[in-house]
């Protein structure tokens, strides 16, 4: 189970996803080299694997993310996927944002994640992951 968090340049003005316009453009974070490259300065260390997927393991947290564009290609967004308990994740999650000059969106909550914010999301998605687990336990 993950913590997944969606990141593009989302219209600064907007407070909350349904506050988008329906047709809205979203502006490219780059091409597939300069996301990679912006990654790997705020998650020293990442790994690509063939396929295009990026593996970054963190204190007591991993992320995984899909940038599998071409080097020439435009990336509309990074999705990160978030595993394990080190709260330096939602740390890692809005260093990816600001590298990227993006937002970060919280898709559990669907909520922005800020530097006041992305500890408590973090923290919320943490306990639903318990919860779900232990009501899965034999």
């Amino acid at each position: 189970m993950s913590w997944d968090v969606f990141i593009m340049r989302f219209p600064p003005e907007a407070g909350a996803v349904d506050e988008i316009p329906d047709d809205w453009d979203p502006p490219g974070l780059g091409t597939g080299r300069d996301v990679r490259r912006a990654l790997a300065e705020v998650l020293p260390g990442i790994e690509y694997s063939e396929s295009g997927w990026g593996g970054y393991e963190g204190p007591n947290f991993s992320i995984s993310t899909p940038v599998n564009e071409a080097d020439d290609v435009p990336v509309a967004g990074v999705s990160l996927f978030i595993h394990g308990d080190g709260e330096a994740a939602a740390h890692a999650a809005l260093a990816v944002a600001d590298v990227l000059k993006a937002r970060a969106f919280d898709t559990g909550s669907g909520d922005f994640l800020t530097a006041d914010s992305a500890r408590s999301a973090f923290g919320a998605w943490r306990a639903y992951r318990d919860r779900v687990l232990d009501r899965n336990e034999p």
